[in-house]
């Protein structure tokens, strides 16, 4: 990845806020800035971050304008930090073991005929002790102990910074976790298990809506409650797990009838109701009629053929009407559909 370079005055215009929602670019964009002003600040020619991979975070550069330091080219400058951030891990590990925070690690990178002497570094570590960046400075003389302390500050108001990015990126996550965990949740509240339609507690809600809007606009609203005829012989002889893709196979030729703002619940055991906005009678009837008839096609191509079929009973919203007034009658033509024996929809 190549070096992100700053500024030694500012940062562009365009560049990002330190307050973006991707955290690494919120501290890149933080830490250029704080680079930019230590170098100014210690009046060193090149300061630097190098991070412990590049796809980790690309290497910081605050530099003079223009480079100055013409002898050494900006990729031996970074290979000899990435050198460099192997042995200040070491030192760093040392130090924790012994309990000492120490001062920070300087050695002669290049000889003075290059122009550059000496390099000072410190490591950047996570809230875990991990090594996440190393920082340093270099100068043509050589590091005086006000650097050394400059340094060392900037080191820790860079971790507190990291710190800090991370348990925001942390609680960001949690939050996210929450939020998607809530959904779900209340989503399976009002969804069938496994036919993955909408159960009968939402029901009341959502009929309420529609019929205000429907009474509001004067549009026809239709409902439908139909169930499989001898469903319970079939899954005496065929099984449970035979009923269920039966179950699942009638909610899915539903759902390929409807419109994107119609409803359909599975109501109970083998029971399905359905909620058709802006569709008169007629029109519901239609919809059904076409699943019935796919119903009894799919029963006689069955292996052994089967004796299920479907039956339906559909009524309109009349208003001021109740909901349950409305269901009662809906209830009642399916009845109605059986003792006529079965396969049939009756409207009314």
């Amino acid at each position: 990845m190549a070096p992100v370079f700053c500024s030694p005055t500012a940062m562009p215009k365009d560049a990002p806020t330190p307050h973006t929602k991707d955290p690494m670019i919120a501290l890149i964009t933080s830490w250029q800035r704080v680079l930019s002003l230590l170098r100014m600040v210690m009046e060193t020619p090149v300061a630097l971050i190098i991070g412990t991979t590049p796809l980790a975070m690309p290497p910081l550069v605050a530099a003079q304008e223009p480079w100055p330091l013409p002898h050494i080219s900006l990729e031996t400058l970074t290979t000899a930090a990435e050198d460099t951030m192997e042995r200040v891990a070491a030192i760093r590990n040392r130090r924790l073991i012994q309990n000492d925070p120490g001062t920070p690690f300087e050695e002669i990178i290049a000889v003075k005929e290059s122009g550059l002497i000496t390099l000072l570094a410190e490591p950047i570590c996570r809230p875990d002790g991990s090594l996440f960046a190393t920082l340093c400075v270099l100068d043509t003389v050589s590091h005086t102990p006000v650097h050394r302390a400059m340094l060392t500050e900037c080191k820790y108001t860079m971790e507190n910074h990291l710190a800090l990015m991370e348990t925001r990126s942390a609680l960001s996550h949690e939050i996210e976790e929450r939020e998607a965990l809530t959904q779900r949740l209340t989503r399976e509240a009002v969804t069938d298990p496994l036919t993955g339609l909408l159960n009968r507690h939402s029901f009341t809600e959502r009929f309420h809506q529609e019929v205000t809007r429907h009474e509001r606009g004067k549009r026809p609203l239709s409902l439908i409650i139909c169930n499989l005829d001898r469903f319970q012989e079939f899954n005496n002889t065929q099984g449970h797990s035979a009923g269920d893709a039966l179950l699942v196979t009638l909610a899915t030729l539903f759902k390929n009838r409807l419109r994107a703002h119609d409803l359909i619940w599975r109501w109970e055991g083998d029971e399905f109701l359905l909620l058709l906005p802006d569709t008169p009678l007629m029109g519901a009837v239609e919809v059904v009629e076409a699943v019935r008839i796919m119903v009894e096609e799919r029963s006689h191509r069955g292996t052994p053929p089967s004796q299920v079929t479907l039956s339906a009973g559909v009524t309109s919203h009349t208003p001021s009407e109740s909901k349950d007034s409305c269901l009662n009658r809906c209830t009642q033509l399916l009845k109605d559909a059986k003792e006529k024996g079965r396969n049939c929809v009756i409207l009314g």
